[in-house]
């Protein structure tokens, strides 16, 4: 039996082998091509039904635990938290921040400036140019002063505003700083000058901007910790 399984077998396989070589190729590669989307198509299926599941069922699922969650919080949170004045205390906690970044920033600019003052004393004295150093602080300070005068006269707006009238110590401090900075394209003479004319001109600016704050008595703190009450 063993035999005659052995000389059918090898018969059969030879007439499949024959009948495929018979055929045309056309056909055994659409057939191929069939296969082959078949297992690309299947895979992309499977995939689409997985993703529409998660995003059409487990999503809705946990936003339902979440306010669930939320909501038996609630219920257990004391009655003197959900009392409490979180928006007040909000506002409150910004105008201090605000508070105390203004006091910082105020801190460092006049830090930055005496430094830098230090700075050109000692480079004017290492450069035998030490008399320039008076001439130029008084020059600065005459010249902040005009420049006051002439534009509380062109806007005569400013008189008795406090807002405006930092807006325009700032633009003041503003024309110095760039004044230093272009000093160093000078010769050595003028740039002393210049390096001291703006350093006299940002001190006459400190001491206009402290004069006006002293002048609104201090309305911003004020208005701060009225804000407490």
């Amino acid at each position: 039996m063993a035999l005659l399984a052995s000389s059918v077998l090898p018969s059969a396989l030879n007439i499949k082998v024959k009948r495929f070589e018979h055929e045309p190729s056309s056909q055994l590669h659409g057939f191929l091509l069939q296969l082959n989307c078949h297992r690309r198509v299947s895979p992309k299926c499977g995939m689409k039904i997985t993703t529409a599941r998660f995003q059409f069922g487990e999503p809705n699922k946990i936003k339902e635990q979440l306010n669930f969650i939320k909501e038996r919080l609630w219920e257990k949170t004391p009655d003197a938290v959900k009392d409490f004045p979180w928006k007040k205390a909000e506002n409150l906690l910004l105008q201090r921040l605000l508070f105390v970044g203004k006091k910082a920033l105020k801190l460092s600019v006049v830090t930055f400036f005496v430094l830098s003052c230090l700075s050109d004393f000692i480079y004017s004295i290492s450069r035998n140019q030490e008399l320039i150093i008076p001439f130029g602080l008084i020059v600065g300070c005459l010249m902040t002063d005009f420049l006051k005068e002439t534009s509380q006269e062109a806007f005569r707006s400013f008189e008795g505003k406090g807002l405006k009238m930092k807006w325009l110590l700032m633009a003041m401090g503003g024309f110095f700083a760039v004044v230093k900075f272009v000093s160093t394209y000078f010769a050595m003479r003028t740039r002393v000058f210049l390096l001291h004319v703006a350093n006299g001109g940002l001190m006459q600016v400190l001491w206009l901007w402290r004069s006006l704050l002293e002048e609104n008595g201090g309305r911003d703190g004020g208005n701060l910790f009225s804000m407490q009450d």
